[in-house]
């Protein structure tokens, strides 16, 4: 089994190595990110050129090869269809959503693969890393037997 894991990673290193400037690992320290929240009903006090605009979420997020490890608290934003384009709300304008469209809006609206699901991954896979290492190896542990002669006469 360590073999095959083994013979993994130096495969996916020698690859990565090979296609450095081609392609790299994603890695975000921190990105910005959107998220829906509410898909507003289309009014033309929330439309921007063609687009209505939306409930969004926008936050910092920390992740590597696309698995989320730390996010910090955003803010509440207006969206376009795309979630390409935001515009900042304030306090006010944010309350007067949430009386008119009748929201109920939590102070950190992601979605639970987004707040620990992440943390989860890295946490099993540096376990798993830590436990392989300190874990007897058995084929060190092998003892040879010798054969035995069998005297016939």
């Amino acid at each position: 089994m360590k073999k095959i894991i083994l013979l993994i990673a130096f495969t996916v290193l020698c690859i990565n190595q090979a296609f450095a400037k081609r392609a790299r690992i994603p890695v975000c320290f921190p990105c910005e990110k959107l998220a829906l929240v509410e898909d507003l009903p289309d009014d033309e006090n929330l439309k921007e050129g063609t687009d209505f605009l939306n409930l969004g979420y926008l936050y910092e997020e920390y992740s590597a090869v696309w698995i989320p490890a730390w996010n910090k608290k955003g803010k509440y934003v207006l969206v376009n269809e795309d979630e390409t384009l935001y515009y900042d709300l304030t306090e006010a304008q944010l309350a007067e959503l949430k009386t008119k469209y009748n929201l109920e809006l939590s102070s950190h609206p992601l979605s639970l693969w987004k707040k620990i699901g992440g943390k989860i991954v890295y946490i099993l896979l540096i376990g798993f890393i830590i436990w392989s290492k300190l874990s007897p190896n058995d084929e060190d542990e092998e003892v040879e037997e010798q054969p035995t002669q069998e005297t016939t006469e």
